[in-house]
């Protein structure tokens, strides 16, 4: 009987019709509680309504989110097309429905709106990589639904780019303080990365995980003043968003090692490299001050960062050291040459 409506659906030509007999199919479709659809009716049913769906009227779409954005009757086709309407028509699917796809939500995190990227936040089948990309390009309230979510997993690089926003931003180091709480296996990338004696960690957040005490600075959301400062162990935190711009919606070394440089800490710039690199800070410490550009671009090129990067990273070092840059455009031209050269593709490839 179903099929036969389908095929019916799709016969009809005119616009008009086929919104009107679609709602009533999917008011079928959804209260047919006693039959499961078969794998063969969801993908007719759903290629029917993606075919015509740009003729559907605004009525149609609704009654398709309503009764079918939280169940499994479409495919993820259908369901990441319903994912790309305005905020009102496309919520309950962005957030609820089991069948949108990992590429339909990296997609919302990419590149939708801060009311979209939301919904995405709070959902439970996140992986990391739609995690980091909301980290580094949403606003900081997708950031705390992240953060207040069990089920999305952080990243070592998404770690790293909490404790940046952490180091300026209350709320954030509270968050992650009651993160830790709840989250056995967040609070045990935390004492890993404070174990590296990494200067990334905020003191408040180093005080608590060294004596066990995350509750106090956990409840210090709740004692923030209006206009969001807060001192916390003698450390002033003010409301300034440390902002990480990435490439290619991913939260990558270059973006957290570019946003070190223009944070001016060279310190934690330092510890990133040293462990990308698999070298003690002081070598890598001691090789940065030192005057030797070959050896610099020789332990540069095996973080295998892009040459603007490394470009950012001599104008850092220069500020750092209070060297002259008059030799960076020269000594990043060589490095780019460096980078193009097979015997350093072929060096690269014999590391991993």
């Amino acid at each position: 009987m179903l099929q036969e409506q389908l095929e019916q659906l799709a016969r009809i030509r005119e616009p008009e019709a086929r919104s009107k007999l679609i709602r009533t199919l999917v008011g079928e479709y959804a209260r047919s509680e006693e039959h499961d659809p078969s794998e063969t009716e969801r993908e007719l049913f759903s290629g029917i309504v993606l075919s015509v769906f740009n003729q559907l009227d605004r009525d149609a779409r609704y009654e398709l989110v309503v009764r079918l954005a939280k169940t499994d009757r479409i495919v993820s086709e259908l369901a990441d097309r319903l994912a790309q309407e305005d905020y009102e028509l496309s919520e309950p699917v962005i957030e609820c429905s089991p069948m949108l796809s990992q590429g339909g939500l990296m997609q919302i995190a990419q590149a939708g709106g801060n009311d979209k990227r939301l919904s995405v936040a709070r959902r439970a089948d996140l992986d990391e990589k739609i995690c980091d990309t909301l980290i580094a390009r949403s606003s900081r309230d997708v950031v705390h639904a992240l953060l207040d979510n069990r089920d999305a997993p952080f990243s070592v690089k998404g770690t790293l780019a909490l404790l940046i926003f952490a180091n300026t931003e209350p709320e954030v180091l509270a968050l992650i303080a009651k993160r830790a709480i709840k989250d056995e296996q967040f609070l045990k990338t935390q004492m890993e990365i404070l174990e590296t004696n990494c200067p990334l960690i905020p003191a408040p957040l180093k005080k608590a995980l060294e004596t066990g005490d995350l509750e106090r600075l956990a409840n210090s959301i709740k004692e923030l003043p209006r206009d969001g400062g807060v001192e916390l162990d003698g450390v002033k935190y003010s409301r300034h968003e440390a902002s990480i711009q990435i490439a290619n919606g991913e939260l990558s070394f270059d973006a957290i090692l570019r946003t070190l440089f223009e944070q001016d800490r060279i310190d934690a710039a330092i510890w990133l490299i040293s462990r990308k690199i698999n070298l003690a800070d002081e070598v890598v410490s001691d090789t940065l001050k030192s005057d030797a550009d070959g050896a610099i671009m020789r332990l540069m090129l095996q973080t295998g960062i892009h040459e603007k990067t490394y470009r950012d990273f001599l104008k850092a070092r220069s500020g750092w050291l209070d060297r002259s840059t008059r030799s960076i455009p020269e000594l990043v031209m060589r490095y780019k040459a460096e980078l193009r050269n097979p015997r350093y593709h072929g060096q690269q490839l014999a590391a991993h």
